[in-house]
């Protein structure tokens, strides 16, 4: 089959081996795949994987095959798969239910293959069963918006939290729009790019900030929340050099949340964070069913986030395009 494989220096299409299922597993002929600033990451060196590897994990497809411990109804199934593969159930972080924090746990497509390739195997316990009205492109969403989804579970609300500044309008910050929204906070965000702030604008975004032409972002940012600073500040942004900007547009008391995954130490002003006494979360996978859930009933829409479509002999286009457009939110590689 073919797959596309990251060598350590370059993501090149190559022929290799069909992956043969185990008996816990099922096969599944992938439909398409979602490029992911994780894979960037791997890409550029920052986030170190073992190679040869095959990246994604941004995916959907069809169940071709099952091993012979899965219920055959998954034969021909619409589905997508979470990530964190090779779950023991036993370690100190399985017997509480966390399973995506397991010590074994390889992520697909950052320690294991993944789905950027005609075929993958997972582990049966992965896989959800996509509706019926979600294309193949609109389920690669599902993983992504887990994990928006995840910061709320990680950071549950209360009644003082009014309003939350978004850094970075990628594919995650516009899909915690959505979810921020539906959770009935007064959004505020931040990016350099005019055509992702118009389209945070129309999923109802509260207040534009262009940090190109912004000489002072958290001083804009308290305009726009009472002098105070906004009461949760997440950064989705990839941008190391952003964090003192995100400390300093957070109020007193208030929360900050890191999303981003660009594998790089960062400097952050500690004392400001401690005088302040500020709290810190963090989160990655989340919830598939929230996730399924926001996408069937409408709550969340991600066909404008969809900048372009390639094929799998077009990889490596695409990852270049990726890139360099500075617009860009979300590449696909489609399967026929």
């Amino acid at each position: 089959m073919k797959a596309a494989v990251f060598d350590g220096e370059t993501v090149k299409l190559k022929e290799v081996s069909e992956p043969q299922i185990l008996d816990s597993q099922v096969l599944i002929k992938v439909k398409a795949v979602g490029i992911c600033g994780t894979d960037i990451a791997i890409i550029k060196g920052d986030l170190p994987t073992p190679t040869p590897i095959i990246l994604g994990h941004e995916f959907s497809g069809e169940i071709v095959q099952v091993g012979s411990n899965v219920d055959k109804s998954w034969l021909g199934k619409r589905v997508t798969s979470e990530i964190n593969t090779n779950i023991d159930f036993d370690c100190y972080y399985c017997q509480r239910g966390l399973y995506t924090q397991c010590i074994s746990r390889k992520p697909i497509g950052i320690d294991v293959d993944g789905a950027l390739a005609e075929f993958i195997a997972v582990e049966s316990y992965l896989i959800h069963e996509i509706p019926r009205e979600l294309s193949f492109e609109e389920a690669t969403f599902i993983e992504p918006l887990a994990a928006a989804y995840q910061t709320f579970v990680m950071m549950p609300l209360n009644r003082d939290d009014k309003n939350i500044a978004i850094f970075g309008l990628g594919k995650l910050g516009l899909l915690l729009v959505q979810v921020a929204i539906n959770e009935g906070l007064k959004v505020i965000v931040v990016d350099g790019s005019d055509k992702k702030l118009a389209l945070a604008k129309k999923f109802g975004a509260d207040h534009l900030i262009n940090r190109k032409s912004c000489l002072n972002i958290p001083e804009e940012i308290k305009k726009h929340t009472n002098n105070l600073g906004a009461d949760i500040v997440v950064d989705t942004s990839g941008n190391p050099d952003a964090l003192n900007n995100i400390v300093n547009s957070c109020r007193t008391r208030g929360k900050i949340h890191a999303k981003s995954t660009h594998g790089l130490d960062v400097p952050i002003n500690l004392t400001d964070i401690v005088v302040r006494e500020i709290t810190v979360y963090s989160s990655r996978c989340g919830p598939f069913e929230l996730a399924i859930k926001g996408l069937k009933t409408g709550k969340i829409q991600v066909k404008d986030l969809i900048s372009k479509i390639y094929p799998l002999s077009g990889i490596e286009e695409a990852f270049n395009s990726y890139e360099k457009d500075k617009n860009n939110i979300k590449t696909i590689i489609k399967f026929e």
